[in-house]
C-alpha cells in the first residue's frame, strides 16, 4: 500500500473530489467534495484511492481496559466518584469533565468494609476502566491500582509511605491513615491542575 504524505490540513479543508478519492479516516464527503474533519497530516492512499487525515495531537479516547488517573470528587457509603483527568500513556489531558465511579466491590481483591478507609475526597487514584456505557465504571483491583497521591484529612499535608508499611502516614499530625494504595504511590509525577 503506497501512501503519499502531504501537508498539514485543517477541519473543512478541501482534499479533492469524491471521483478522485474516497473519504477515509478523519475526512467526510459532502456534495461530491472530500473535506478534512480534523487538524492533522493529510495522507493519500493511492492503492485504495482514499484520502485520510491523521490527527497530529489526537483527542484522548476513553475505552475499556485503559488505565486512567482521576481525583476523588465524592464519596458515598459504597461508591466513590472520580473526575478522570489523564489517560496513562497519553501526552494530552482530557479536555472535558468526565466522571467515573468505583463501586465498593471493585476496590480490592480483599473484602472492603467501607469506602471511608479506602479513599478521601481529593485523593489522586490510578484506576482501570471496566465499562463505558451507560456510565463509566472503574476498578482498583490489583497492586498497581489505587491511590497514587493523598493528603491528610486534618492538616492537608501530603501523606507519605513508611518503609514496610502498607498505610500512609502524615508527618505533621504523626498519624497513620488507611488507603487502598497503588504500588506506584509517590513514584508518579503528576502535574497540578
Amino acid at each position: 500500500m503506497e501512501e503519499l504524505d502531504k501537508e498539514v490540513v485543517y477541519p473543512g479543508d478541501e482534499l479533492g473530489t469524491s471521483e478522485e478519492w474516497l473519504p477515509g479516516e478523519g475526512t467526510y464527503e459532502e456534495d461530491g467534495i472530500v473535506y478534512s474533519a480534523l487538524f492533522g497530516k493529510l495522507k493519500y492512499d493511492e492503492e485504495n484511492l482514499e484520502a485520510k487525515v491523521e490527527a497530529i495531537n489526537p483527542i484522548t479516547e476513553l475505552k475499556e481496559g485503559v488505565v486512567v488517573y482521576g481525583k476523588v470528587t465524592n464519596r458515598k457509603e459504597s461508591l466513590v466518584s472520580l473526575n478522570i483527568e489523564v489517560l496513562e500513556g497519553k501526552s494530552r489531558d482530557i479536555a472535558r469533565d468526565i466522571e467515573g465511579s468505583i463501586h465498593i466491590s471493585r476496590v480490592s481483591d480483599d473484602y472492603t468494609e467501607d469506602m471511608e478507609s479506602q479513599y478521601l475526597v481529593g485523593d489522586i487514584v490510578r484506576a482501570k476502566v471496566v465499562r463505558i456505557e451507560p456510565s463509566i465504571r472503574l476498578t482498583t483491583v490489583g497492586k498497581s491500582l489505587g491511590v497514587v497521591r493523598a493528603y491528610c484529612g486534618e492538616c492537608k499535608s501530603e501523606l507519605v509511605t513508611k518503609k514496610g508499611k502498607s498505610q500512609l502516614y502524615c508527618p505533621v499530625c504523626e498519624r497513620h491513615v488507611p488507603r487502598k494504595l497503588s504500588s506506584y504511590y509517590g513514584k508518579i509525577k503528576l502535574k497540578e491542575k
